[in-house]
């Protein structure tokens, strides 16, 4: 069997990216290569050894079980590139860190207890006025406390939601779901993508949310249920369709 080759530099990329700073990594050689990473912002020592065996990465140190535990996974995951850390993760740990939210991401705690709230919330972040993606991130508290998201939650159910409601033009949020992490913690983050199809709209009442009445959200506050965004607010995201018609 060939040797497995460690792409150290890639695991401490992908570490950093979920939030890991690392403080040092000192290379050894003990009956073979092996590097310890040590990190400013936890306790956790991680000792990666050079062989064929992926899943024997040592996490010691001043960390709780949880930590040990999940950080072994993702370090002995990302030793055999069975775990690729999205490209967007540094982005949300970033806003995370930020300790606020804004027009283009939102935090909840936990995944939303009724589908009426989640149908608001993706209709706010998808006809955000700058037209851009937009995030909602889930596992994270009102004072910016990283939770997490249980591990068995699964997103399928979003996607069938929201084929079940009717929207203008037959235009649905163009969404994605994706899991991140925080250091070791999952977080799940609901994309709200781009589109030239805003403003996104029901022709169908959903509960509270009203048929043919627009919601976007301004600064950290979305459009309350019973509302509709303003009429320059409206505009804009008609000019936005308008212009991008011919894409």
């Amino acid at each position: 069997m060939s040797k497995i080759s460690i792409d150290i530099e890639y695991i401490k990329t992908s570490l950093k990216n979920i939030g890991y700073e690392i403080s040092d990594c000192i290379e050894r050689e003990n009956n073979g290569i092996n590097w310890q990473l040590k990190f400013s912002n936890s306790g956790a020592i991680v000792t990666i050894y050079d062989s064929n065996k992926t899943k024997n990465t040592v996490v010691n140190g001043k960390v709780d079980s949880d930590e040990k535990s999940s950080l072994k996974c993702i370090v002995d995951s990302l030793k055999s590139k069975e775990l690729a850390i999205d490209s967007l993760n540094a982005e949300i740990i970033n806003l995370i860190r930020s300790r606020k939210e804004d027009y283009y991401y939102d935090f909840k705690q936990k995944p939303h207890d009724n589908s009426e709230d989640l149908l608001h919330d993706i209709l706010c972040l998808s006809n955000n006025l700058e037209n851009r993606d937009a995030y909602l991130v889930l596992g994270v508290s009102d004072d910016y406390t990283v939770v997490g998201v249980d591990s068995d939650w699964k997103s399928n159910n979003i996607f069938d939601f929201i084929k079940t409601q009717h929207f203008a033009g037959d235009h649905v949020p163009e969404i994605e779901v994706k899991d991140m992490y925080y250091k070791y913690i999952r977080i799940v983050v609901i994309i709200c993508r781009s589109s030239k199809n805003v403003p996104f709209y029901l022709t169908e009442r959903y509960k509270g949310i009203n048929e043919n009445q627009i919601y976007t959200r301004l600064g950290d506050t979305n459009t309350p249920k019973n509302r509709s965004a303003n009429y320059s607010e409206i505009e804009k995201l008609w000019r936005f369709h308008f212009d991008r018609e011919n894409e």
